[in-house]
């Protein structure tokens, strides 16, 4: 998890009912963080997305469209496979032949460290994955998606077959 805010010291006393005191705490995550070298995790799809994006100065509703396509395929258990750094870029590409915007250029190639054809699979199966019905239970991204504050962008055309 990425923390936006991370929790205060005096909120884990708080939450400890006075069991620990400060100098207590603050040691035995030290040792904890020492125990894991450091170790805490790994970035996530979404955000390899937004620094892309960024790169390329995609506009919100684009990056909103990315973002969909990439929530969509987290209900593709054959996703599982690829690393969250190329399904990032492979969403973002899909987005971008979507919207009509071009394709993958040398200034994304350059800041992802992906050529085209590094991800053109994976954004045909998240054209392919796009097209396939889902089961009641998995519309949720969908009618997320589907809102005005979301760009409405499940709602654009899907495309048949990519040009890339």
């Amino acid at each position: 998890l990425q923390e936006r805010i991370p929790p205060m010291v005096e909120d884990f006393l708080y939450i400890c009912d006075g069991a620990y005191t400060q100098r207590e705490l603050i040691k035995m995550e030290i040792s904890i963080l020492k125990i894991v070298n450091f170790d805490l995790g790994i970035p996530l799809s979404y955000r390899f997305l937004r620094r892309y994006a960024r790169c390329a100065k995609v506009s919100m509703p684009t990056l909103t469209l990315a973002r969909y396509i990439l929530e969509h395929s987290l209900m593709d258990y054959t996703m599982i496979r690829f690393s969250d750094s190329k399904m990032a870029a492979a969403a973002l590409l899909l987005a971008l032949l979507m919207k009509d915007l071009g394709g993958w250029n040398p200034t994304l190639e350059y800041y992802s460290g992906y050529k085209l054809d590094d991800i053109r699979d994976i954004c045909n199966l998240l054209n392919q994955s796009l097209h396939r019905k889902h089961k009641e239970a998995l519309k949720t991204v969908h009618s997320k998606y589907s809102h005005k504050i979301f760009f409405e962008v499940a709602k654009l055309p899907l495309k048949e077959t990519l040009d890339i």
